[in-house]
């Protein structure tokens, strides 16, 4: 089964973010011991949000680019993105029910 988590490096960054109309969760997280954590918790996000909210996870070689370009300093860090700007950011482990809190109050 595919996942509703779409990746993202910098081959598709523009199409699947700056010009997307509708909001988009981007996950920057690292291929560590939380990443498969955080991979369910965004699968179920995707999953309950799809129609109204894009989720994206950063491909592994892209995460130190992005983090320069939008100053990301930590991780795990969520990311609400419209055409591309930031919203608002959540940094740090987080589990569906507060994730859903930070995005529905985006």
């Amino acid at each position: 089964m595919e996942s509703p988590v779409r990746f993202v490096g910098p081959e598709n960054f523009e199409r699947e973010i700056t010009t997307e109309e509708k909001p988009v969760l981007l996950v920057c997280v690292p291929r560590n011991e939380q990443f498969f954590e955080v991979l369910r918790i965004v699968e179920r996000i995707a999953k309950r949000c799809g129609q109204k909210l894009k989720v994206c996870l950063l491909e592994e070689g892209f995460i130190r680019p992005f983090q320069e370009r939008y100053g990301v300093f930590g991780t795990p860090t969520f990311l609400i993105l419209v055409k591309g700007e930031e919203r608002n950011r959540l940094l740090g482990l987080a589990d569906e029910e507060t994730l859903m809190h930070f995005i529905t109050t985006n």
